[in-house]
């Protein structure tokens, strides 16, 4: 017919191989994705995208400040430091872009250790791109002044599979969609961080402060930390120091890097937010005071 495309197996995709295929359930559920990735094939090639819609989109989307500040991650690596597109901005490239399928498959998963696969495909193009990782099942616990690696209950297994499955698709889906529409959206994210920070968007610039330093304090890095990164109080924080923090926010959030990699931990662990309030307020502009009306003078009994 020509419409269909000769896709991944779906087995292969998951992570079975042929043999492995067992009646009943694995099966029945491989069919069931063949088929939808057959369909999938037939509706792109007589839909296609069109990219000119396609990337005003995406830079649209990208004029938001919303999304502009989960659009990139920043962590240091020596004496540089290494920034990218986000996870957050792959997935809204890839549903503006249109026609592109992206998931995450756990391969196996036993007591010790977890092997999942991420993966993206075009399907106009026939692109298939998969990114595999690795890793113990163990996560981070803090035991006194020391931190200790500990099974995971069924909550923290789940998010530590997502957090690690993110990555891995975030990488597969840069590499099926345009690297120059990419470089693109990043750039234009960039400039709408940096618009809000100087105040040239519609928006208060003392809350977008707090909600700042409340992100910060959601992963447990209270204000203290902030101003010692920034060597000066929150209250006078930059336009550059904005968009950089946005972007270690995010690269934490995604499990790029560390709090440690960014900030110190001596610091009281309380939030701080009502003394960045207590500035913010402190340096609004005060109305005068209205005089008080004098009462009039009583009269009574002086006839």
């Amino acid at each position: 017919m020509g419409d269909e495309l000769a896709l991944p197996s779906p087995a292969a995709m998951a992570g079975f191989g042929e043999a492995q295929l067992v009646e009943g359930g694995i099966e029945a559920i491989v069919q069931r994705e063949d088929t939808e990735y057959k369909s999938a094939v037939v509706v792109a090639k007589r839909f296609p995208r069109d990219e000119a819609a396609a990337y005003t989109a995406i830079i649209k989307a990208c004029k938001r400040p919303g999304m502009a500040e989960k659009a990139r991650y920043a962590f240091p690596r020596g004496n540089k430091t290494v920034t990218g597109p986000s996870v957050a901005l792959a997935r809204e490239m890839a549903r503006a872009w249109g026609n592109v399928r992206y998931g995450l498959r756990v391969v196996s998963l036993d007591d010790e250790q977890v092997h999942i696969r991420g993966y993206a495909v075009d399907l106009e193009t026939n692109t298939y791109v998969e990114f595999e990782d690795r890793f113990a099942r163990l996560v981070q616990r803090k035991d006194g002044n020391r931190t200790i690696w500990v099974s995971p209950d069924e909550r923290d297994l789940r998010e530590l599979v997502n957090r690690r499955g993110a990555i891995c698709v975030r990488n597969a889906l840069l590499q099926v969609l345009p690297s120059d529409v990419t470089e693109d959206a990043e750039r234009e994210a960039a400039e709408t961080v940096r618009k809000a920070a100087q105040g040239e968007l519609k928006q208060d610039r003392a809350a977008a402060i707090r909600r700042l330093a409340l992100a910060f304090d959601a992963i447990g890095v209270n204000t203290a930390m902030l101003e010692r990164r920034l060597a000066h109080g929150l209250d006078l924080v930059t336009v550059e120091e904005t968009t950089e923090l946005r972007a270690i926010l995010t690269s934490i959030t995604e499990g790029n890097s560390r709090r440690q990699d960014h900030f110190e931990f001596d610091a009281p662990r309380d939030s701080g937010v009502s003394e960045v309030d207590a500035r913010l307020e402190a340096e609004a502009p005060v109305e005068p005071a209205k005089p008080k009306k004098q009462a009039k003078p009583e009269t009574a009994g002086l006839l």
